[in-house]
């Protein structure tokens, strides 16, 4: 049976081999992360404003802010990307938009990913606007005293680069190729049946050694 010594005489021993696999993947995450299209993110915020502050209205307000992001239909999105030049699907959009209703706090929050910064602050603002005239028609379906309108807090605006996140990639496949390279140190050594010091022999026969002869 290894002692804890062993385990890491074994580490000291096959370092080359994790340093060379946690080197690899690493590697192979930063060609992956420069492969990927770069999406960059901007985003826009709404206040939510309601036509008058009672209890009932506030605990509608998650349930309404939740059918939101439904009323962006596809005719919508289409024409928002005609409008924008964008040459884009609504499917395709659909994928890159996050519409976060935050009732709590009353706002609206809309995140948009996409392979130009700039269209991605115009998508971001014309989503809103959309948004916002498509709100203000669902209040005729309600009472006048019931009426929840939102309005622009934050204009759209470049905030990140959405992906690929290189530094965190590469760091998250160093740390998985020293997990591997840890792991194949200790099947390597497994796998190998030769006596490479005192130590061994003491091990695997149970005797002390009285001495050993010297290389020349």
């Amino acid at each position: 049976m290894l002692r804890p010594q062993d385990y890491v005489a074994i580490l000291f021993r096959r370092w080359w081999v994790i340093v060379l696999i946690g080197f690899a993947s690493a590697a192979a995450a930063y060609g992956f992360s420069k492969l990927q299209t770069p999406l960059y993110r901007a985003q826009t915020t709404y206040n939510v404003i309601t036509s008058r502050y009672d209890q009932g209205l506030t605990m509608q307000l998650p349930s309404v802010m939740g059918n939101w992001p439904g009323q962006l239909t596809d005719a919508r999105l289409q024409e928002i990307s005609n409008q924008l030049q964008l040459d884009r699907t609504p499917d395709y959009l659909r994928k890159y938009i996050a519409i976060q209703p935050q009732p709590d706090q009353l706002l609206l929050t809309i995140n948009v990913d996409y392979p130009d910064p700039k269209k991605a602050v115009e998508l971001a603002d014309a989503l809103g606007e959309t948004l916002k005239s498509e709100v203000a028609g669902l209040n005729a379906l309600r009472l006048s005293t019931d009426a929840i309108n939102i309005r622009v807090q934050q204009p759209a605006k470049y905030i990140e680069l959405a992906s690929p996140k290189t530094k965190i990639n590469v760091l998250a496949g160093g740390i998985l190729g020293g997990i591997i390279g840890i792991l194949v140190a200790f099947a390597l050594e497994y796998f190998d049946d030769r006596i490479k010091s005192n130590n061994d022999i003491e091990r695997w026969t149970g005797l002390p050694t009285l001495g050993s002869i010297p290389e020349h």
